[in-house]
C-alpha cells in the first residue's frame, strides 16, 4: 500500500518532485513501524485498557506480543494481528503528507510522523477498534479504517494545505500530473493491497472475508466509472486515465468502513456516490483557495465521511453474521440510530485530526530547523534536488507551464525549453 500511494502521488506531482513523493511514503512507513513497535500498537489497540480514549502500555516494545490472540482477532496469533494493523498506521500519515506535496521538507516529516501517529492516529484507532474505545462501545461500525485512516488523513491533509500555504504559482499556473503511468501503477498496487486491508480485516478465511473482498472490488470499479463519466461530461467529452484512477481510489475509500457489513448491490451505491461526491469535492480547493496539491482531502476526507454515513444506511446483519458476528445493522435493518453513530464518529475523527494537526504544525513552525515548509529556492528547483540531491529521470521531462496547457499551445519548442529551464 505504501509504495502504491508513493507511485500514485509521484505521478500526480511535477517531475521535479517525483522521487521525493515515493521516498516520503517509504519514510512514513519506516518511522511509523518503529513507533508501532515502541508503543503505537499498545496505545491504539490495547485490549486490557479500560478507559475510553487511549490504550495503556501493556504491549510496549511488543514484549508481550506472541502467539496469544488479541481480543479483536481470536483466529490468528497476536504477532500476526500486530503487524497487520501496523500497515494501517503506516499508511495514514503517508496519505496525509499529500496535502503538503511539492513544498515539504524531509527531515521534519520524520519527527512529525512519529508524533502525529502517537497523538492523532493512535487515539482515533483506539476509539474505533479497541474493546474499550468510546466509538466502538457506542456502536459505530468501521470495518477497515474509514475514520482512523481516511478521515484522519484527509482532514490532516487539509490542515497541511492551510498551515503550510499555497505552492508558488498556485492560481497562476495549471499544475498537472507529469506521469500518468505512475498513477496507473500506483492505483493497481493500491487496488491489490485494498483486498488485503478489507478482506484481511476478517482475520480469517471465511465467507465474510470473501464478501469484503467482493464489495471492495465492486465499489472500486463503480467509483472509477462514475468519476470518469462525470468528468467526461464536465471536461470537453474526453476520458482520462487519471479520472478513472482517482474514482477507483474514491470507491475504495468509501467502501472501507462498510466492507464487512454490506451486500454487493450496496457496493454499487458506495462506489457511485463516493466517486461522484469526491469528484465534485476536488472543486473546493479552487473555490475556497486552499492548495491540497494531491486532492487528499477531497478523496480521503470526503470519501471517508461518505463511506461512514452510507454504512449507517446499508449495514446488514446478514453480512456480519457470515462469521458469527452480531450487529443491529443500519437503516435497511430498521436500525435508525446507526446513521447518528456514524455521523458522530466521523465528526469526532475529523475534528481531532484537523485540530491536533494544526496545533502540531504551528508548534513545528516555531522550533528552529523544524518548519516543514521548504524554502522558496528549493520549491523552485524541486524537492528531489533540494532535499535529496537526486533526479527522478535521467533526462528531465517537459511539463505544462504557464501559457502551455499541452493542448494546442502556440509556444514554440525553443520558447518552451527556455521557460522550462528558468522555471523548473
Amino acid at each position: 500500500m505504501s509504495p502504491g500511494v508513493g507511485y500514485f502521488y509521484s505521478g500526480m506531482a511535477r517531475s521535479k518532485n517525483a522521487v521525493s513523493m515515493v521516498f516520503l511514503c517509504m519514510i512514513a512507513m519506516s518511522v511509523v513501524s518503529v513507533q508501532w513497535m515502541i508503543w503505537g500498537y499498545s496505545l491504539a489497540l490495547s485490549d486490557t485498557a479500560t478507559n475510553p480514549f487511549i490504550g495503556n502500555l501493556t504491549y510496549g516494545l511488543m514484549l508481550k506480543v506472541d502467539n496469544k490472540a488479541h481480543t479483536n482477532a481470536p483466529t490468528i496469533p497476536g504477532s500476526v494481528y500486530a503487524i497487520f494493523q501496523c500497515m494501517f498506521a503506516a499508511l495514514t500519515p503517508a496519505l496525509a503528507i499529500g496535502g503538503a506535496a511539492e513544498r515539504v521538507r524531509v527531515f521534519p516529516v520524520i519527527i512529525f510522523c512519529f508524533i502525529w501517529t502517537t497523538i492523532v492516529y493512535d487515539p482515533i484507532a483506539y476509539w474505533s477498534w479497541a474493546p474499550s474505545g468510546w466509538m466502538a462501545k457506542m456502536g459505530e461500525l468501521d470495518y477497515a479504517g474509514g475514520t482512523p485512516v481516511h478521515i484522519a488523513s484527509g482532514f490532516a491533509a487539509l490542515a497541511f494545505a492551510l498551515v503550510l500555504g499555497k505552492r508558488k504559482g498556485f492560481g497562476e499556473e495549471k499544475f498537472q500530473p507529469h506521469n500518468y503511468l505512475n498513477i496507473i501503477l500506483g492505483t493497481a498496487l493500491l487496488w491489490f493491497g485494498w483486498f488485503g486491508f478489507n478482506g484481511g480485516s476478517a482475520v480469517a478465511s471465511n465467507g465474510r472475508a470473501g464478501m469484503a473482498a467482493a464489495v471492495t472490488h465492486i465499489a472500486a470499479c463503480m467509483g472509477g466509472l462514475s468519476w470518469s463519466v462525470t468528468a467526461y461530461f464536465r471536461n470537453g467529452y474526453k476520458f482520462s486515465s487519471f479520472h478513472f484512477c482517482s474514482g477507483a481510489v474514491a470507491g475504495l475509500v468509501a467502501i472501507t468502513p462498510g466492507s464487512g457489513f454490506v451486500t454487493p448491490w450496496a457496493a454499487l451505491v458506495f462506489g457511485a456516490v463516493g466517486g461522484i461526491a469526491c469528484h465534485f469535492a476536488v472543486d473546493l480547493k479552487e473555490k475556497l483557495r486552499f492548495d491540497d496539491a494531491l486532492d487528499v482531502f477531497a478523496v480521503h476526507g470526503v470519501g471517508g465521511v461518505v463511506g461512514n454515513l452510507l454504512t449507517g444506511i446499508f449495514a446488514s446483519k446478514s453480512i456480519a453474521a457470515l462469521n458469527g458476528s452480531d450487529i443491529k445493522g443500519g437503516w435497511i435493518d430498521h436500525h435508525w440510530k446507526q446513521f447518528g453513530y456514524q455521523l458522530a464518529g466521523s465528526c469526532a475523527g475529523a475534528a481531532w485530526s484537523f485540530g491536533i494537526t494544526v496545533i502540531l504544525l504551528y508548534i513545528f513552525k516555531i522550533i528552529p530547523g523544524m518548519n516543514l515548509r521548504i524554502h522558496e529556492e528549493g520549491e523552485i528547483s524541486g524537492a528531489d534536488i533540494a532535499e535529496m540531491g537526486e533526479h527522478g529521470y535521467k533526462y528531465a521531462t517537459m511539463e505544462p507551464v504557464a501559457g502551455n496547457t499541452g493542448r494546442g499551445s502556440t509556444l514554440s519548442v525553443l520558447e518552451q525549453v527556455a521557460i522550462f529551464n528558468t522555471t523548473f
